[in-house]
């Protein structure tokens, strides 16, 4: 063991001096607090024995020794104050890679979900994020990070150890992710027709076109792909993984080089009953066992998993370090995290195809997707990619909260506020957003002593405005509009603030106003051509059948039809 290694260790068994008292007084500095507790959990603490804080306070320490020696591995500056808990966890084991780290954290985290610690993890997400917020610095901040430490023994998160057997090395032991497939198991026997599908499939190859999700596809795109750059795709089965990984899971700025890397980790990462492990299976053995393209083609015919859409969830790569703080945030319902990259904002259905439809538009624009520096909301005036101009921007909006008839001094704080603005359920995305609004309407209202907003007025008039835009881009958008035609006919409970929830409650109230127009022809017109764009011919159908109903009784994805009809025809 080396010298780095022993100090490590050292630091783990506590050395150093300790504090006598557990909570500092109010004078305390926060700072000096945060190293005392740190201090403190690593000596009440050894590995092997922790509690969720005390495993922090390891992987803290871990990462401070690594620092100090000059002696840990890129990635470790990657690391969250989630991913600083599992390094804890798994103290003194040393990873061998980042993508190792990532899927044993992500495995973790999974089998930490079925037992009573789950909560602890919530709370300590939640900390981090109320930590952040406090001291107005990212979630990976060092400073930060070191602060974290300091609140977990009064949110309890001390109190309790964690069984040895939900540790890393005795739970994670025999996963998939560490050994990979048996490599003494079995392949699928082909079908008989195994040679024809194979040869559908490379016919395929020569076709331009976005796959369907199920892995058959994914992978014939990703030949289709490969073969682009001048690869040779049926030299070598180590290609067919890479392959599916670039057309299933990769984004589109992802380094081509780091594929085969990545690819493997997340192969290897995927969960153990995701129906995509037999598939990935033969990928991984077919390598390994030098059998080549087409047979290993043929086998991969044999599974169900093969041709049917691949599961959301195990379309992500979860094997690095990062994320996962960020996911429990928003699952906990954060809307923001701050990052030392970004602010990450938590988008619903309708906000993601927005995004969508704006990521096309810049590559209609500028002929390619947008890079991760790349201003998605550009200047369309501009010959190369840059961001939409702040005044044009506060132009804009203002004139749209004027023609709302929003208040002034709510005008007046999102002028002042760098274009802030309540969420449709009056709420802000931190604490520190509502506290930078409330401060300007404050200032707003004490130099007008004769001004007073109603905020539920207010409100109401910013949804209805926001609602109005809604159905602008679905005239417009086809994809934005089938979303919310889907999520307006479903009959499940729209998530509050969400665009559909906000278009609905608008439906609802002016629907007298939009069957008036269920006589005139060319609404009627338009309105069945949208709802055939969004829902198919049944929908069509439904928007010619109500204006011969009860106009009492519409639905509100019709009247929605009606609604983006009339704004579209100008009527």
């Amino acid at each position: 063991m080396g010298e780095a290694a022993r100090r490590r260790r050292a630091a783990a068994r506590g050395s150093g001096p300790h504090p006598a008292t557990r909570t500092p007084n109010a004078d305390t500095d926060p700072r000096e607090a945060a190293l005392a507790a740190v201090t403190r959990l690593v000596r009440l603490n050894p590995p092997g024995r922790v509690s969720l804080a005390g495993a922090y306070a390891l992987g803290y320490g871990a990462l401070g020794m690594a620092q100090h020696d000059e002696d840990g591995p890129d990635w470790f500056h990657d690391l969250d104050p989630l991913d600083t808990l599992f390094l804890g966890t798994a103290f003194p084991y040393e990873f061998h890679d980042g993508y190792e780290f990532g899927n044993g954290r992500t495995a973790w985290l999974r089998l930490l979900r079925t037992t009573g610690h789950w909560r602890g993890i919530e709370r300590f997400v939640a900390e981090v994020v109320a930590a952040s917020e406090q001291h107005q610095m990212p979630v990976d901040e060092g400073e930060l990070m070191l602060l974290v430490a300091g609140r977990l023994e009064d949110a309890g998160l001390d109190q309790r150890k964690l069984p040895a057997a939900l540790l890393p090395r005795t739970a994670l032991a025999d996963a998939r992710f560490v050994h990979g497939p048996d490599p003494d198991q079995a392949l699928p026997t082909p079908p008989a027709d195994a040679a024809a599908q194979v040869a559908r499939l490379w016919a395929g190859t020569d076709v331009d076109l976005p796959h369907d999700g199920t892995p058959a596809d994914a992978l014939r795109e990703g030949l289709h792909l490969l073969g682009r750059t001048g690869m040779d795709v049926r030299a070598d089965a180590a290609l067919l993984l890479i392959a599916l990984y670039l057309t299933l899971v990769a984004a589109d700025n992802d380094p081509l080089d780091e594929a085969p890397q990545r690819a493997e980790a997340w192969a290897l990462g995927v969960p153990e009953d995701s129906p995509l492990v037999p598939v990935l299976d033969v990928l991984l053995l077919a390598h390994q066992r030098g059998l080549d393209v087409d047979t290993t083609l043929a086998h991969l015919c044999a599974l169900p998993g093969f041709t049917v859409p691949a599961p959301a969830g195990d379309r992500r790569f979860t094997s690095n370090p990062g994320g996962a703080l960020t996911d429990l945030a928003f699952e906990l319902g954060f809307r923001q995290v701050d990052t030392r990259d970004a602010k990450v904002l938590r988008m619903d259905a309708d906000a993601a195809v927005m995004l969508r439809a704006q990521t096309a538009a810049f590559e209609e624009k500028f002929g390619r997707p947008p890079g991760p520096h790349d201003p998605v909301f550009f200047d369309p005036d501009a010959e190369q990619p840059r961001p939409m101009p702040l005044a044009g921007l506060e132009r804009t909006t203002t004139a749209m909260l004027h023609a709302a008839s929003i208040c002034g001094a709510w005008i007046y704080a999102s002028q002042h506020t760098d274009g802030l603005l309540p969420r449709p359920d009056g709420s802000f995305n931190t604490d520190a957003d509502a506290r930078e609004w409330h401060d300007a309407v404050d200032r707003y209202l004490r130099t007008h002593p004769g001004e007073t907003v109603d905020e539920a007025v207010e409100l109401g008039k910013l949804r209805a405005m926001l609602a109005m835009i809604s159905l602008d881009m679905a005239a417009s958008n086809p994809e934005y509009g089938t979303s919310l035609a889907r999520q307006l006919s479903s009959g499940d409970p729209l998530t509050p603030g969400s665009d559909a929830e906000v278009l609905e409650d608008f439906l609802q109230v002016a629907a007298a106003t939009i069957t008036e127009r269920f006589r005139d022809p060319a609404t009627v017109q338009t309105a069945a051509e949208l709802a055939r764009t969004w829902s198919g011919a049944a929908m069509a159908q439904r928007v010619r059948d109500a204006c011969a109903g009860d106009r009492h009784d519409v639905d509100v994805d019709i009247l929605f039809a009606f609604a983006a009809a009339r704004l579209a025809t100008n009527t």
